[in-house]
């Protein structure tokens, strides 16, 4: 049965592009517009969040924490998937308060990665992917503490330059980047028909 209030809360807060190009995949079509992000990696002065991560740590996570993160309701990787993460290199870096995971991100020192689309990264770059807080503790200063954290560690390790990528269509992230003085550095298009021929296009370069 079709859920008419659903369908009405995402007609009314999504663009209708987005209601577009969702459409076409029923037809076997998938169309992604995405902004790549250069992030600043820099010391910053860190958001006074002391009346909320009493009792909480933040660390590089292991496989103890992967089990947690896997279990995440309405996350579709499975606990092997991001163990693969961990063996090819990946690293996480999280909040937790005992055993509850709270936020966390991904770095990927290889390569920066959209669906099947590649680009390899020299010595000094990361790309951050895979942000996550859980939703009880969304907008609660969380997410933009984890990052400034997270550029504190990649300046200990020598990393000078960051990269992520954002839907098109989430305002929301975008404006969270923009804050944190991330500059776009592309938009790209991202087009796959019957989840076999995959092509991507650069629609605009911000830093020509």
């Amino acid at each position: 049965m079709i859920n008419f209030n659903n369908f009405r809360i995402k007609y009314q807060h999504s663009h209708f592009l987005r209601l577009f190009f969702d459409a076409l995949t029923k037809f076997g079509i998938r169309i992604t517009p995405y902004y790549t992000f250069r992030e600043m990696i820099a010391s910053t002065t860190l958001p006074d969040l002391s009346d909320k991560i009493e009792n909480c740590k933040i660390s590089f996570w292991g496989p103890e924490e992967i089990k947690a993160m896997a279990k995440i309701p309405g996350r579709k990787l499975t606990e092997e998937d991001l163990l693969k993460r961990l063996r090819e290199g990946h690293q996480c870096l999280g909040i937790k308060k005992d055993s509850q995971v709270i936020a966390f991100n991904w770095f990927n020192f290889k390569e920066l990665t959209f669906k099947w689309h590649r680009i390899p990264l020299n010595k000094k770059e990361v790309f951050l992917f895979d942000a996550y807080t859980l939703p009880g503790y969304r907008g609660k200063g969380f997410a933009p503490f984890l990052r400034e954290c997270s550029y504190r560690e990649l300046k200990k390790i020598g990393m000078t330059k960051a990269f992520s990528y954002t839907d098109y269509f989430n305002t929301p992230a975008v404006k969270f980047k923009l804050k944190l003085n991330a500059e776009k550095e592309k938009l790209s298009l991202y087009i796959v028909f019957f989840n076999k021929w995959p092509f991507h296009f650069i629609m605009k370069d911000y830093q020509k």
